[in-house]
């Protein structure tokens, strides 16, 4: 019987890999369109927009990446549209804990805990010091273990022999 890690561990390292830079690119567009457009936390419907925009393109690369190397498995109309399902509820979490976590103000809470901690890391990547910024990171912590399952399951389905 093989263990929990020889069965799902080699692929959530890859997965992992594929999720930090799905999610830097994210959060670089979602910061970055944030900052061309001059919005902050009072601003939550476009910070919702903003978030959508960094997640759709964080989706395409993500999907080929997952497909190909993460799950080492070929694609088809319905594991497509099992990532997709799958990536809709993923959204869904993103979205509600975005503004759930903005009601409960966990971007300033993050903003004054770096800056009473660690000042000279907010004074050298000022970017730490916007609430708005920093929202989005405790998002991305609680979904992944649960993207990762659903990704998993809709990616291998249907497919005779893994390649780990």
């Amino acid at each position: 019987m093989k263990t929990l890690w020889q069965k799902f561990g080699p692929q959530f390292i890859r997965f992992f890999v594929v999720g930090v830079l799905a999610t830097l690119v994210h959060w670089g567009v979602y910061v970055g369109l944030n900052q061309l457009f001059v919005l902050g936390m009072e601003e939550a419907m476009w910070l919702s927009v903003t978030y959508s925009v960094g997640y759709i393109v964080s989706f395409i690369g993500n999907y080929i990446a997952s497909l190909r190397w993460t799950f080492r498995t070929k694609g088809s109309v319905g594991k497509g549209a099992g990532f997709a399902f799958s990536h809709a509820v993923n959204y869904g979490m993103h979205l509600a804990l975005l503004n759930l976590f903005l009601y409960l103000g966990v971007g300033q809470l993050m903003v004054q805990g770096l800056s009473w901690f660690v000042p000279a890391l907010v004074q050298a990547f000022p970017i730490l010091a916007s609430a708005d910024a920093l929202l989005p990171l405790p998002v991305f912590c609680v979904v992944v273990p649960v993207n990762f399952l659903m990704v998993r399951f809709f990616l291998t389905r249907g497919d005779e022999k893994k390649l780990d």
